[in-house]
C-alpha cells in the first residue's frame, strides 16, 4: 500500500483526554471494500439502539429533528459511463483491448450500468436508498414513540423539508412512509403546510428550503436563484474553492502521487494494451463527454433515454478523460456506485465492476478512495488550516436547528422537523459541529497534504448514503424550586443513529452523559473571534440526583442549578487546549474546523424557557405561552 495514503490503522483523535471514535455506519473498508462517500448506509443493530441513554428523571421528550443525506442512488448523470464508453470505442477501433473477451466484458458492463440508470433515472434513489430511509423513518418514530403518540392526541404536527432536489425529496417520501407505517399513520395528515411545496402527491408535504439544505450553490435545484445573505454565502464559497491555490495544489499533488499514478495504470492494464495506454499518458488521446468525443461535439445522451424527462441523462460536454488517472477514477466511480445499485443490477442490466478491483487492485482501491476523499475533504469538509469558508456555509442550518427548538419551547405545535439534503450539506455541517472524524484540518500546504495516515476524515463514515444527524430534546415541566424558574431543555445527538457526545468543548450535564443543556450548546457550538469554543462550565451541569446512571457518575453534585439562567451572556468559559481540534501539522496545532464565529445565535434564556412541556397542557386548556408568561411577569 502507498506511504502517502497510509497503511497504519486509523489514528484516533483525542479531545480533552477522551478518545472520540468515529461512527462508521459499519464501513465496508473493514472488509477490504473502499466505497468512500458512496458507502451504502447500514442500519444500526440492536446493540447500538439498546445503548441509547435515558434523560434524567422527570424529563420528557418535547421535540426531535433530523437532517439526512439522500439514500443510495444511481449515477448522478451520464458521465463516468459515457466517458469510459468513448474510451472503449476508441480502443476498439485501434485494437487497444487486451483481448476480444476483455473488450466484450468491459463494454457489456458499461452498456448494462447505463441501461440500469436510464430505467431508474439518473440521480434517483435506488431500491437500497428507499429501504434505507424507510428504516430510518420507522426508527425515528420508535425512538420517540411517546412524543409522537402525545402529539397525535393534542394537535401536534410534523415538518418535512427538502433541498428541492428530486432525490432528496424522494428520500423524505420514503422516510415518511416508514414513519407513518410504524406509527399507524397517526400523524400522516398532521403536517406543517409548506410555503414552497416540492411537488405534487407525496412530495406536496415537503417545503423546499434550499437556503438551509442546498447552501453551496447560488442556483437552487429548481432553477431559481438565491438572494440576499444566502446568495452571498454561496458565491463566497464557490469563489473560494475555485480560486484557492492551496486546495487546488494539494488536490493536484494527490493526483500526481506516484503510487496513485501506478495504481491507475495497473487498473487500466487489466483492460487495455500498453500501447493504447501509452498514447493516453502522452496526451495523444483525450475524450470529451460529447457525441463524437471531441471538445466541440454535440450533446451526448445515454442510449434509450428521454432527455425531456431526464435531463441528467445527457452529459456535461466539459467533462473529459485526458490521463490514466482520469480514466481510472471514472472506473472507480462505477465500482463504488454499483454498491448502491444491488436491486437494479439484474437481468439484462447485470454488470460487474468488482472484477476490476480484485487481487492487487483490491488494495489499490484504497488509494482511489483517498483521492476521492481528498477532494471532498478540501472542498466540503474541514479543509486546510487558516480558512473556514468550506464549513461556515452550514451556519444557517445550525441556526435553524436551534430556532425550531426555540419555537417549540415557546409553545409551538411542531414536534419534529425532518430535513433531506445531500453530501454537500452533511460534510460542512459535520465540520461545523465538530463531529467525530471532522475535527482535524490539513496543513496549509501543497506538499504536506491530507492523508489517511494523518487524518481520520473518511467519506465512508462522515457522509455515507443516508447519513444523518438527529437531535432529541427533552424538558421537565414546572419550575426549579431553587430558583423559581423553568428548567432548561436538554439535548442529545445521534450521528448515523449512533448516540455520541457533542464536541469536546461542550460540558454535558454530568461526566459520561450525552445529554446537554440547550443553553450550553448555544455557547459551545459557536466559535468566538479567536476560534475558541466556550462552555458554561459547571453551570452546564445538573445535580447528581437528577442524572440517571451508575453511582460513579460524578461532577453533578457541585454543579450549577437546573434552571434556565445558565445561558447569560458572559457566562462562558473557554475550553482548555486539550479540548481543541488539532491540525495535522504540529507547527500549526490548534487550527480547528469550526474556528470562527460566523453568526450570533439567539440564546434560550429564561424568557423563552418558561414553557417546555407545560406548553402542551396550556394549549389544551386554550392558554397561550405568551399569555401565560405575561401573567407570570405581572405577579
Amino acid at each position: 500500500m502507498g506511504t502517502v495514503a497510509g497503511v497504519a490503522a486509523l489514528a484516533t483523535l483525542t479531545a480533552a483526554g477522551v478518545a472520540a471514535p468515529v461512527p462508521s455506519a459499519a464501513a465496508l473498508s473493514a472488509e477490504g471494500r473502499y466505497y468512500s462517500s458512496k458507502q451504502p448506509y447500514v442500519a444500526p443493530d440492536d446493540t447500538v439502539t439498546a445503548a441509547y441513554s435515558s434523560p434524567p428523571d422527570g424529563y420528557e421528550p418535547i421535540y426531535t429533528e433530523l437532517m439526512a443525506r439522500h439514500g443510495s442512488r444511481g449515477l448522478s448523470s451520464y458521465k463516468y459511463d459515457a466517458l469510459l464508453m468513448k474510451m472503449a470505442e476508441a480502443a476498439d477501433e485501434v485494437g487497444g483491448f487486451r483481448s476480444d473477451a476483455v473488450r466484450d466484458e468491459f463494454m457489456r458492463n458499461l452498456t448494462a450500468i447505463t441501461a440500469a440508470n436510464v430505467e431508474n433515472g439518473y440521480g434517483m434513489l435506488t431500491g437500497q436508498g428507499a429501504d434505507q430511509h424507510q428504516g430510518i423513518g420507522a426508527r425515528a418514530y420508535q425512538r420517540n414513540e411517546t412524543l409522537f403518540d402525545a402529539a397525535a392526541g393534542n394537535g401536534g404536527v410534523v415538518s418535512y423539508q427538502s433541498s428541492g432536489e428530486a432525490r432528496a425529496t424522494e428520500s423524505g417520501e420514503n422516510f415518511a412512509r416508514g414513519f407513518n407505517e410504524a406509527s399507524n399513520d397517526e400523524l400522516a395528515n398532521s403536517v406543517v403546510t409548506p410555503v414552497n411545496p416540492a411537488g405534487d402527491g407525496e412530495a406536496s408535504i415537503f417545503d423546499k428550503t434550499p437556503d438551509t439544505l442546498y447552501f453551496h450553490k447560488s442556483e437552487n435545484p429548481d432553477g431559481t436563484e438565491k438572494t440576499g445573505e444566502a446568495k452571498r454565502l454561496a458565491d463566497d464559497y464557490q469563489n473560494f474553492i475555485d480560486n484557492d491555490e492551496v486546495i487546488s495544489g494539494a488536490e493536484q499533488a494527490i493526483a500526481d502521487n506516484e503510487e496513485v499514478k501506478a495504481a491507475s495504470h495497473d487498473l487500466l492494464s487489466q483492460i487495455f494494451t500498453e500501447d493504447f495506454l501509452g498514447k493516453l499518458a502522452d496526451g495523444t488521446y483525450t475524450w470529451y463527454n460529447t457525441a463524437d468525443g471531441t471538445k466541440t461535439g454535440g450533446a451526448n445522451c445515454a442510449p434509450g433515454a428521454d432527455p425531456d424527462k431526464d435531463a441528467d441523462a445527457c452529459g456535461e460536454a466539459k467533462k473529459k478523460i485526458a490521463s490514466e488517472y482520469d480514466a481510472a477514477m471514472d472506473l472507480y466511480n462505477l465500482y463504488i456506485i454499483a454498491a448502491d445499485m444491488e436491486n437494479e443490477n439484474t437481468g439484462v442490466h447485470t454488470f460487474d465492476f468488482d472484477q476490476y478491483f480484485q487481487g492487487e487492485q483490491a488494495g489499490d482501491a484504497e488509494l482511489f478512495a483517498w483521492a476521492l476523499d481528498a477532494e471532498d475533504f478540501y472542498e466540503k469538509g474541514p479543509s486546510r488550516s487558516g480558512q473556514d469558508e468550506t464549513y461556515k456555509i452550514a451556519q444557517p442550518l445550525l441556526d435553524d436547528f436551534f430556532n425550531v427548538i426555540d419555537q417549540r419551547v415557546s409553545g409551538g405545535k411542531t414536534v419534529a422537523t425532518f430535513r433531506f439534503a445531500h453530501a454537500e450539506t452533511m460534510m460542512p455541517f459535520a465540520a461545523l459541529l465538530g463531529l467525530p472524524g471532522s475535527t482535524r484540518q490539513a496543513a496549509n500546504s501543497v506538499t504536506d497534504v491530507y492523508a489517511y495516515a494523518n487524518n481520520e476524515w473518511r467519506g465512508e463514515s462522515v457522509t455515507p448514503m443516508a447519513a444523518n444527524v438527529q437531535w432529541d430534546v427533552v424538558a421537565k415541566p414546572g419550575n426549579d424550586p431553587k430558583t423559581g424558574r423553568a428548567y432548561t431543555p436538554l439535548v442529545r445527538m445521534l450521528y448515523n443513529e449512533t448516540e455520541i457526545p457533542f464536541r469536546a468543548e461542550c460540558t454535558p450535564i454530568a461526566d459520561g452523559s450525552h445529554w446537554y443543556k440547550l443553553t450550553e450548546l448555544k455557547t459551545c457550538l459557536i466559535a468566538d473571534e479567536h476560534g475558541g469554543h466556550n462552555t458554561l462550565g459547571e453551570a452546564a451541569r445538573l445535580n447528581q440526583t437528577d442524572v440517571p446512571g451508575d453511582s460513579d457518575t460524578d461532577g453533578g453534585s457541585d454543579g450549577g442549578s437546573d434552571d434556565g439562567s445558565d445561558g447569560e451572556e458572559g457566562a462562558g468559559q473557554t475550553g482548555g487546549a486539550n479540548g481543541r481540534p488539532q491540525n495535522s501539522n504540529s507547527a500549526q496545532a490548534g487550527a480547528t474546523a469550526g474556528g470562527h464565529r460566523p453568526a450570533a445565535l439567539s440564546r434560550t434564556g429564561i424568557d423563552v424557557t418558561w414553557c417546555p412541556i407545560v406548553a402542551i397542557a396550556l394549549a389544551i386548556a386554550g392558554v397561550s405561552c405568551r399569555l401565560w408568561r405575561d401573567r407570570r411577569s405581572r405577579r
